[in-house]
């Protein structure tokens, strides 16, 4: 049987393999990062520090100016780095590795970044050069990311669940009865170590006559650890099972369930946070 000729042309094509996993960042790494519809190329530049990483901008665009360098990846892909363009964005926002930059690309990336190499293209001088546009998106975009929070941020002097339950004269295991759970969750709710959910947000509203929106408190090497982005595939699969496709309420529902499963069991030792988001990410 006679074969298609362009699909066997296509087929001789030595394409390059996209990793698209997603292992512990690392500097020379080449990753799509992307968080509520912005997404951009990245190059890990540096090592982690708590929840965030230093990235340069990539693109695969053969253009740029005076910083940046032509680098190639390990799976054969070319790409423009622009070390001028740099941002500490959130770990979480790392959405997949596409591969990671030869050796001689990574130390072409050392030697750009201390300035002691120069890139391809000669400077910017002038606002109407067509590069601009360029780099202000990949500026946007990185600034964007940087930006980006997934836990519920404080609102200063606002009142806490605790305080409105108190003036209420609303003890927890009131609040306990009410929402169908027991006297530490209530607590634990009250004190604002996880979420309601809509239901229970209405709830309160009616005991409380009010309900204060206020910051929930998650434990740091907990969210640090949820923050690593091995997790994504399975809280972005979470998150259009049960979330309507969001994934920050994913990660906040999966961090108030934790704190909630932690505080059942008072060990002294260490938790291991690590193996306890996968137990409960796996039984989804």
């Amino acid at each position: 049987m006679a074969t298609d000729p362009l699909l066997r042309r296509l087929n001789e094509l030595s394409w390059p393999r996209v990793a698209f996993d997603q292992p512990k960042p690392a500097p020379g790494q080449l990753w799509r990062a992307e968080w509520e519809g912005t997404a951009c190329l990245v190059v890990i530049s540096g090592e982690r520090a708590g929840r965030t990483i230093p990235v340069l901008a990539a693109s695969s665009d053969d253009v740029g100016d005076e910083r940046v360098i032509v680098a190639e990846t390990e799976n054969g892909m070319t790409l423009c780095i622009w070390t001028g363009v740099t941002r500490t964005i959130k770990t979480f926002t790392l959405d997949s590795r596409i591969s990671n930059l030869t050796s001689h690309s990574f130390d072409q990336l050392a030697g750009a970044t201390a300035d002691t190499q120069h890139g391809a293209w000669a400077p910017i001088t002038s606002n109407l050069d067509d590069r601009v546009l360029i780099r202000t998106d990949l500026e946007e975009k990185l600034g964007l990311l940087s930006e980006s929070e997934w836990i519920p941020v404080s609102r200063g002097e606002a009142p806490t669940l605790a305080s409105v339950a108190k003036e209420a004269g609303v003890k927890p295991s009131q609040i306990a009865r009410r929402l169908n759970t027991t006297s530490g969750d209530a607590r634990r709710l009250i004190q604002g170590k996880r979420e309601p959910s809509e239901e229970e947000s209405s709830i309160l509203t009616n005991i409380l006559g009010s309900f204060p929106r206020a910051a929930v408190r998650f434990d740091d090497r907990l969210v640090a650890e949820l923050d690593q982005p091995e997790f994504r595939p399975p809280l972005r699969l979470m998150a259009h099972r049960t979330h309507g496709g969001n994934e920050m309420a994913a990660r906040r529902a999966v961090a108030g369930e934790l704190m909630g499963l932690a505080a059942r069991h008072r060990d002294r030792e260490p938790r291991n946070w690590a193996v306890l988001i996968s137990e409960l990410l796996d039984a989804d």
